[in-house]
Parts: structure tokens; C-alpha cells; sequence
């Protein structure tokens, strides 16, 4: 730059334009701007004497030195200031497509950011706008590029910039070094990101950042996360992990996860069942956890300064932090109903099918033969989860995913599913087979004892078929057995599953219709009953006896029709988006679902009771009434016999 002599003014007097300077020993003339510049541009160096004192009323003060602008240097697409903030605040005009606040942006589409370097807010979500074009705009604090497309975060230095949301783009990969080009940066967010590389070059102490107090990765694809991932974020005190399908949640290397201060984690959404023991017991600092595992508020997880009211999470329907079963009545009341089921189940099965003489060859006892087997597999499943609440009393937090995952627990599963649906597929056959008696006593269509093992062998069939879905290869991935510590998920909440749809047909859809078609059935034997009140005299004894099987026949099945609605009502309103409280759903599976198989041996020893007894008695009153009319008419009765 040439300096602009004396000579060269239109004056002949001493004194410079008022942009310029006078260097006193030459009367050379120099813009403002290069006064403590750090350049001796004067002959006597006199420019860069008294900068600590030197000031400059009038003029425009650059940015963090001593350089001084005069007005029309200003905005004249010729930066002076050593950080260029003389053209920052120029060209404020609002870009097409955008709405303005002063200096915070609303955009739907991409502009020339380097046109607006004095931009401090820009939210272009949506807009497909990419990070590299806005490598110049140094003086922003928030940045919104939510859904616009990005892949990679580029080379891009944002010194001052505090808050960087990234959510829903197609980031793959994210490092401490992408990091630390933003020094200030305290909110990060990443959510909806299909991320495979996290941070993995936090192994050495450089690679530490200080800023950083909010991080989210909701909604990151991850089977696993290690705390010690962010570990170079000293200062993190918000971690958001919801709904990123992280299944399990480990510490890391070398127990890092010490040393920041988390104060908010929060997992909500995640299927973590696998953690360690220790996961939170150097985050010191922990105050609030959010989660939908009840484990993770367990005492034995939480660190010391964690208190139970601030961590958030809904408690199990059927277990707790020490027991598989997480009340006393629901431990009770298993053991009264497998108690029930197996011993009436056997004492019914050896009384009909070895002490009883009479019907050895109907359909009928076939039938209560079958339903007996059933009921008892019933009762086996009950053992199970019993014995498994008693081997894992105390310790059942430690022990829930192993169990849940067993094979015992899937066998368990499989048994009460089969036993529910071939317990309620032979009481159909027993409807029919009674409707059947009644309605044509003289037809020769009816069951007979091979017929009836035959159809009570295809219930079983389906019944194992229906029980086995779950445990196919292309249904595996379901864990259907494994969603919850009793190992059969009912359908009567609102919380989804996988195998959800398969659990609602069968036990919602499929047994509401098969007790429509035995309500049906009642239905007609009560009409065939009436009816059978007046037919010929001649067989009003068999008529009789199939009547009084009908009758007592029907409680049976009330009872079991009255055990499943609850369940079948819960399913639909659950379906359709209702509320059901826990509790309600876990006296379905522990009161309601098994009491049939433990009170149904017991109603049909009822029967043949009540049966034998009113056999008993009309024997007696005919034999009273013979005694009496001899009493009455002994003569006659002497005639009679000469």
C-alpha cells in the first residue's frame, strides 16, 4: 500500500485525511486501520508505539485487538479486522425463502450463508442445506440441520457456536475430533442417525472435551452402548439413549465412566436386560434415570447419591428386585391352584378311567378323560414358575434374563398355552357330544369311545401347533415365551411385543369363538332338555340321566366360559387403546387363567356325586313306596300270590 504524501493532498497544510494517520518523522499519511497492527509501517516505527494505551474515539475497535476502522472502511468487502468482523454486519438483508428476526433465521431452503456472516441463529431443518456451506458463518450459536440430508460432518470450524442438532440425517459416523471443531459446543444432538462408528477415538487424554453438557442419541440403532464411549466428556451432565434399541448397557474400558459427572441418563424405549452390576456406581453424580426397566431402579443398581423417588421407572406386573413373583397372595394362590390342578386332575383321571364301571365305551368319559390330561399339564406349568420363584428368591434381579431366556421357561410357556387351548377345544367336544345325546337320542350319530379319542387326538394336534408357532425358526425372533418372568405374555395391556398380533388371535380371537359356539351349544341342549320332558315314556330313564349330565354339565362350562371372558374383555379393550392397570393384568394370569384347570376335576367328581346320590335316592323311594303299598294292601298282595 502506498502511503499518501503531503504533496498529494489538495492542501498545503499539515493534517491527514480523517481515515489516516501522520507518521511524524516522514508526514507520510496511513489508513487508521494499520495503527497497532502489529506492522511497522511508518519510517520511525511510531504507528506500533503506545498500543496498550492507544484508543480511538469515533472509530469502529476491531474484535479482540487494538486495530481501529474508520466508517468508510466499513462493509466495503475488504476485510481489515484481524478476525474480519469489520464485513460481519453487512448485507443484513433477509435470503429468499427465509423468515428474519435480526440476526436469527428461519429457512426452507438453501442460501448463500457466506453472504450473511452475521447470522448468530439458523435453522434450515428440512431444507437439504449441508454443513460445508456454512464453513464461513463463524459467528453462529445455534444450528439446526435437522433432516436436510447430512452424511458426514465435514472439516468445519464454528468457534462460537453452542447448540448443533443433526437429528434424522444419515450420519454413519461421529468422532471426539468432529467434536472438538466446535470448542463451545454444549447441546449435541444426533437422534434418528444410523451411526456405526461412536467416538472411537477417545483413547487417549487429548481427545478430552470440556464444553459438552447435553448429548442425545435417541432413537441411534445400537444393540450395545458403552458409557465409557463418552467418557472424553468430562462435563456431560445430560444423556438421552431413548428409544436407540440398545439391548444391552455395559461400562466400558477401564471404568472411564468414573470420571464425568452424569446428572440425567435417560432409557426409555430400550430393551436393555444385560447390565452389569456395577453400571452406576461411579456415575457419583447421578440424580435422575429415567427408564422402562424395572431393574435399573433397583437398590442394588442405584449409586449411593441416587435417590428412589427420582428414578422413574414403571414396576414389573409379576415380579420385583428379589422374587419372581413380587407378592406373597400371587405366591399363595399358584400353589393352592398347581395343588389343586395336579391332585384333582390325577384323582379324576384314575377314578374315570380305572374305578368307574359304567360308560366304559361312551365318548363322554373319553372326552373328561382328555380334559383331565389337560388340565393337569396346567398344573405342571404352575410347579414351574413356582419352583422358579423359590430358587431365585432374593437374587431374581441377577437371575431374570437367564431364566426368561431358558429353556425351561419356553417349555413352561408351551405347556400352558397348550393346555388352555386343549382344555377349551374338548369342552367344545363335550358340548357337542351332550347336544348330540339329547337332541337325537335314537340316531346313531353320536361319539362313540373311539370317535372321541380320535377328535380329542386332533385337539391336541392343534394344540400343539398353536403352542409351537412361537418356537419356529421364523418366529424366534418373537421370544415370545420370554417376555415376561411367568413365560406367557397375555395380550391385555397396551404395551406392544413382539408376537403381540399372534398372542391376540389365539387367545382373544380364537377362544372367543370357540365359546360362542359352546354358548350355542348350551343353548340347544337347554331347548333338547324341554323337549326331551315330553317324549315317549319309554325312554324317559336315559333320557333322564343324559338330562341330569347336561345340567350339571353346563356348570362346568359356565365356569369356564365365566374365567375366560375377563380375559377376552381386557384383550379387546386393551386393543383398542384403554388403560389396564398392572395389577389387573397380573390377577389374570395368576388368578384367572389357571383356576379352571384347578376347579374343573372337582366339578365333575361333583357330578357323578350328585349323580350316584340321586340314583341312591330314587332307589330308596321306590323301595319305600313297594314297602308301603304292601302295608297298605296285604290281602291283595296274599292273592296275588296264591
Amino acid at each position: 500500500m502506498r502511503p499518501l504524501a503531503l504533496s498529494d493532498l489538495s492542501n498545503a497544510s499539515f493534517a491527514c485525511p480523517e481515515s489516516h494517520f501522520m507518521c511524524v518523522t516522514t508526514h507520510y499519511c496511513f489508513p487508521v486501520y494499520v495503527r497497532c497492527n502489529g506492522v511497522h509501517d511508518c519510517p520511525g516505527r511510531e504507528d506500533e508505539a503506545d498500543c496498550p494505551s492507544y484508543t480511538c474515539p469515533g472509530f469502529y475497535r476491531c474484535r479482540g485487538s487494538a486495530v481501529c476502522l474508520h466508517t468508510r472502511h466499513l462493509c466495503d468487502d475488504i476485510p481489515q479486522c484481524p478476525e474480519f468482523d469489520d464485513e460481519i454486519f453487512c448485507n443484513l438483508g433477509c435470503p429468499t425463502n427465509c423468515t428474519c428476526h435480526g440476526l436469527s433465521y428461519l429457512c426452507t431452503q438453501p442460501f448463500s450463508a457466506h453472504l450473511h456472516l452475521a447470522v448468530r441463529y439458523l435453522d434450515v431443518r428440512d431444507s437439504g442445506m449441508q454443513l460445508t456451506a456454512l464453513s464461513s458463518n463463524t459467528m453462529l450459536v445455534f444450528l439446526s440441520l435437522a433432516r436436510c440430508g447430512v452424511m458426514r460432518l465435514d472439516d468445519v470450524n464454528l468457534p462460537n457456536l453452542r447448540s448443533l442438532d443433526l437429528s434424522d440425517n444419515q450420519i454413519a459416523s461421529v468422532s471426539v475430533a468432529n467434536v472438538k471443531r466446535f470448542p463451545n459446543l454444549q447441546v449435541l444432538f444426533l437422534a434418528g442417525n444410523p451411526i456405526v462408528f461412536l467416538f472411537t477415538d477417545n483413547d487417549s487424554l487429548s481427545s478430552e472435551v470440556t464444553t459438552l453438557r447435553h448429548l442425545d442419541l435417541s432413537r441411534v440403532p445400537m444393540a450395545i452402548f458403552e458409557f465409557s464411549a463418552v467418557a472424553p466428556f468430562r462435563q456431560l451432565e445430560k444423556l438421552n439413549l431413548s428409544h436407540s434399541g440398545a439391548q444391552q448397557l455395559l461400562e466400558g474400558r477401564g471404568g472411564e465412566q468414573k470420571t464425568f459427572s452424569l446428572r440425567v441418563l435417560d432409557v426409555r424405549g430400550c430393551p436393555a436386560n444385560s447390565f452389569s452390576r456395577t453400571l452406576f456406581q461411579g456415575m457419583q453424580g447421578l440424580q435422575v434415570v429415567y427408564a422402562d426397566n424395572y431393574k435399573l431402579c433397583c437398590p442394588a443398581m442405584m449409586p449411593p447419591g441416587l435417590s428412589a423417588s427420582k428414578c422413574w421407572a414403571p414396576t414389573d406386573e409379576v415380579s420385583s428386585c428379589d422374587a419372581l413373583l413380587r407378592s406373597d397372595v400371587y405366591r399363595v394362590a399358584l400353589s393352592v391352584f398347581a395343588a389343586l390342578a395336579l391332585t384333582g386332575n390325577l384323582v379324576s383321571f384314575i377314578v374315570r378311567g380305572f374305578v368307574e364301571t359304567k360308560g366304559k365305551k361312551s365318548g363322554f368319559l373319553a372326552f373328561v378323560i382328555h380334559l383331565c390330561v389337560a388340565d393337569f399339564l396346567m398344573g405342571a406349568y404352575l410347579v414351574v414358575i413356582g419352583t422358579a420363584d423359590r430358587l431365585y428368591l432374593g437374587n431374581y434381579l441377577w437371575e431374570e434374563v437367564g431364566w426368561r431366556n431358558s429353556q425351561t421357561c419356553a417349555v413352561a410357556g408351551f405347556l400352558c398355552i397348550l393346555s388352555s387351548e386343549v382344555s377349551a377345544m374338548n369342552i367344545c367336544l363335550i358340548t357337542l357330544d351332550r347336544f348330540l345325546v339329547l337332541r337325537f337320542p335314537f340316531s346313531q350319530a353320536h361319539f362313540h369311545l373311539h370317535s372321541a379319542h380320535s377328535a380329542c387326538v386332533v385337539t391336541w394336534l392343534v394344540g400343539c401347533c398353536v403352542a409351537a408357532v412361537p418356537l419356529l425358526p421364523v418366529t424366534s425372533h418373537w421370544r415370545f415365551y420370554s417376555q415376561t418372568g411367568i413365560c406367557v405374555p397375555l395380550p391385555i395391556t397396551r404395551t406392544d411385543f413382539a408376537g403381540r398380533d399372534y398372542a391376540f388371535a389365539v387367545m382373544i380371537v380364537f377362544n372367543f369363538l370357540l365359546f360362542v359356539f359352546i354358548a350355542v351349544g348350551q343353548l340347544f341342549i337347554y331347548v333338547s332338555v324341554n323337549m326331551n320332558k315330553i317324549s315317549v315314556a319309554a325312554h324317559t330313564a336315559n333320557v333322564s340321566r343324559d338330562a341330569r349330565i347336561a345340567r350339571r354339565l353346563a356348570v362346568v362350562v359356565v365356569s369356564d366360559f365365566t374365567c375366560w371372558f375377563p380375559i377376552g374383555l381386557l384383550g379387546v379393550l386393551a386393543r383398542s387403546g384403554a388403560v389396564i392397570p398392572g395389577e389387573v393384568n397380573v390377577a389374570m394370569a395368576i388368578l384367572v387363567l389357571p383356576l379352571n384347570s384347578a376347579i374343573n376335576p372337582f366339578l365333575y367328581t361333583l357330578n357323578m356325586v350328585l349323580e350316584r346320590r340321586q340314583r341312591a335316592a330314587e332307589e330308596r323311594l321306590l323301595q319305600q313306596l313297594l314297602l308301603h303299598r304292601r302295608n297298605t294292601n296285604p290281602e291283595g298282595q296274599k292273592e296275588t300270590n296264591e
